[in-house]
């Protein structure tokens, strides 16, 4: 599976690309904010973006929102340090597949990774905006 992530925070990004890396992903590209991850998302079409909520210049529920804008059937996963179940039911409204928690829990990231895989791969329906285990 074809990986963009998008975080301001170069740690985070090291980190996540580790993660997915681990679990026998591609990560495609690494972008800094919102308007960046349009950008990329444009030129190439991953299967899934992973983007944080909280950055300069483009936020990722706006991210998310223009991203959607050109494909509706995107796979898009916000991730955050912020632990309220408001930013996490607002994200899954504006069409975020998962909410991820930060610092990152490997098992839940590779829980994600697998169901996206799994729907990327036709092995599952499309998965509904949900929490992971």
């Amino acid at each position: 599976m074809r990986v963009l992530i998008v975080d301001d925070s170069d740690l985070r990004l090291i980190q996540l690309r580790a993660l997915i890396e681990q679990n026998g992903h591609e990560v495609v590209e690494m972008a800094r904010d919102g308007a960046e991850a349009i950008e990329r998302f444009r030129e190439l079409r991953p299967d899934l973006v992973i983007m944080d909520l909280i950055m300069p210049r483009m936020n990722g529920l706006d991210g998310l929102r223009s991203i959607l804008h050109i494909d509706p059937a995107a796979r898009v996963v916000i991730a955050s340090s912020m632990r309220s179940p408001e930013s996490a039911l607002e994200a899954q409204r504006n069409g975020a597949r998962f909410y991820l928690h930060k610092p990152y829990d490997a098992k839940v990231v590779q829980s994600v990774l697998a169901r996206i895989a799994a729907e990327v791969n036709g092995k599952a329906a499309a998965a509904p905006p949900a929490a992971p285990p």
